[in-house]
């Protein structure tokens, strides 16, 4: 495991997912405790890099633009100066996917908490609608449970911003278990 991102110092691995992975990690100006995301560009055509790239940092823009207690929020980003890997730091949410908590309780949340998680996370959509943000890709991995049970939504990967749809032919921005029919 590397020890550093930028002047970001790295703790753990805390996840992994099919294009990067992301770390728990220090800021040593503040010493503040952050989640790091990375983009692995290794293996990707040349021709396919920059457009990985761009959407890595649209996710940052989309994420950094807003700031409501329902949302991971993003405080930096930049770009190893030795690997070119681009990064970002966010907040580091103590605590576990929703996924995890519905799995937990047997498929199925009690009712009261799934109405109080559903709310919560409706509050933080329509403050992100509100900025022009589309989130693209809300599924229970992607909302966050804190330790004092508050949900926050996290990976704005497929967001949209300025409530423009993003097309491309042949490809599927998301999640399909969790998309609209008409998508």
């Amino acid at each position: 495991m590397r020890e550093s991102l930028g002047r970001y110092r790295i703790e753990a691995e805390i996840g992994r997912g099919a294009m990067g992975v992301v770390y728990r990690g220090q800021d040593p100006n503040i010493d503040r405790i952050v989640a790091i995301k990375t983009i692995s560009l290794a293996g990707i055509e040349e021709s396919q890099e920059q457009e990985y790239r761009e959407r890595f940092a649209q996710e940052a823009r989309a994420a950094g633009k807003l700031a409501h207690p329902g949302i991971v929020t993003v405080f930096d980003a930049g770009e190893d100066p030795e690997t070119h890997e681009p990064f970002f730091v966010m907040e580091h949410v103590a605590g576990q996917p929703l996924s995890e908590e519905i799995a937990a309780a047997g498929g199925r949340l009690p009712l009261s908490e799934a109405l109080r998680f559903g709310c919560q996370i409706a509050d933080a959509l329509h403050y992100a609608h509100s900025q022009g943000v589309i989130h693209g890709d809300i599924k229970p991995a992607n909302i966050l449970i804190t330790a004092e049970g508050k949900a926050k939504i996290a990976d704005f990967g497929v967001a949209h911003l300025n409530q423009a749809v993003a097309t491309q032919a042949g490809k599927v921005f998301g999640s399909p278990a969790y998309m609209a029919p008409e998508q």
